[in-house]
């Protein structure tokens, strides 16, 4: 957060209506593409699969390894198209998996695309569905639908059914694609996710939009690429934030990505109240360039995905400024989780930080529901793909 003394000056009380140009929304809403065609932002390699994008496609090389997705999912819609480019092929699409086990996941659901198990689905490598659907060709696209929603998931390939069960556990986890010594190609990668609000189109279930703003005016636009971005102009005073249009989020599982530039810095506010500040009155998870020069020697709570001034993550998972990175925040009663780039950094139990200090009360005093918002530190940021869903009270 690095407050500056003319922060304060510049949390005036204005509110407006962020203005949605035409063409923010996609014609098929809640869909988020996993794979832009151009390289894999928003994946991470693991082990020794090989995984390049060529001619605008996901290239799966050979290797052992997976490629993992940089957020968390619980349930969700998800849909590919994938060949195979030899015999005797070998492959798979992990869901709600994690990051333990070496060279797959420990603990992982998986669709099964080995040329003798063409769609059957996995559990922790052991089979949970037979299927008697024939492999595909080799150089054949095919299109399939993984439906997970609690206990039930199902599976479609082109169309038709393949399985259907009630016996998956459900939980959270990444989505990735297998290399298993095999040469495949995936393309139309994309992902909606069941129950989540997106804050920046209003999406169902209630229509709600980011559109509260509080201070500095004019510096946040919603671009029509689903962009929201923060930009001040030269000699235009700093602060304030964006937020919900309502301060009703108790509990909720938020997303979103996040491009902090070089020495940048902003923050999420969760449960914070309109007034005061909001690192203090509410919580403030740190969203901040960790190599940063200009802040001098960053402290242990001050790195991003901190609780700020409160909790210190337990690992770094941040990447170098400038590029695209994920967040989520689960906050659910006493409990606030933090994961970057799908790598739980924080796990706090907020009613065992018992100490105030003169700025703030102990976070287990503070606030269990207010606004969500984004802060304006006056450096620039962007965010997009900001969804929100409620948890059980």
């Amino acid at each position: 957060m690095m407050r500056r003394a003319a922060m304060a000056m510049a949390l005036l009380a204005a509110f407006v209506l962020l203005t949605i140009p035409s063409g923010a929304a996609s014609e098929e809403t809640g869909w988020a593409e996993l794979f832009n065609g151009k390289d894999l932002s928003g994946w991470t390699a693991m082990n020794e699969g090989k995984f390049e994008v060529r001619d605008k496609l996901l290239c799966v090389g050979g290797g052992t390894g997976w490629l993992r997705s940089d957020q968390l999912y619980d349930d969700f819609v998800l849909e590919f198209e994938v060949r195979p480019l030899k015999d005797n092929f070998d492959s798979g699409v992990f869901f709600r998996a994690g990051l333990g086990g070496k060279p797959w996941p420990e603990k992982n659901y998986c669709v099964n695309l080995r040329s003798n198990q063409w769609g059957a689905l996995l559990a922790d490598g052991e089979r949970l569905t037979k299927t008697k659907q024939a492999a595909a060709p080799v150089g054949q696209w095919t299109k399939w639908v993984l439906t997970v929603e609690g206990k039930k998931g199902s599976l479609l390939m082109d169309g038709k059914t393949v399985w259907e069960t009630d016996e998956l556990e459900p939980g959270r986890g990444l989505v990735g694609i297998q290399a298993e010594n095999s040469e495949f190609e995936f393309r139309n990668i994309r992902i909606k996710e069941v129950g989540h609000l997106n804050l920046l189109t209003g999406e169902a279930p209630t229509g709600s939009h980011f559109t509260t703003i509080v201070g500095a005016k004019g510096v946040w636009t919603l671009r029509p690429d689903g962009v929201l971005e923060c930009r001040n102009k030269p000699g235009q005073a700093t602060g304030g934030w964006i937020g919900t249009k309502t301060d009703d989020w108790a509990n909720f599982d938020l997303k979103l990505e996040f491009n902090v530039p070089p020495d940048g810095n902003s923050g999420v506010f969760i449960r914070r109240p309109i007034k005061g500040d909001g690192a203090y009155e509410g919580m403030e998870i740190q969203v901040i360039d960790d190599d940063a020069k200009v802040f001098g020697k960053l402290q242990p709570w001050q790195h991003c995905g901190s609780i700020y001034r409160e909790v210190v993550p337990a690992v770094r998972a941040t990447r170098k400024a400038g590029t695209w990175q994920s967040m989520e925040i689960v906050a659910d009663k006493n409990i606030v989780r933090v994961c970057i780039n799908g790598v739980e950094i924080v796990n706090a139990d907020l009613d065992k930080y018992t100490t105030a200090t003169t700025r703030a009360k102990a976070l287990k005093d503070r606030p269990r529901q207010g606004y969500i918002g984004l802060q304006n530190h006056g450096s620039g940021i962007e965010y997009r793909n900001i969804r929100v869903k409620r948890l059980p009270d």
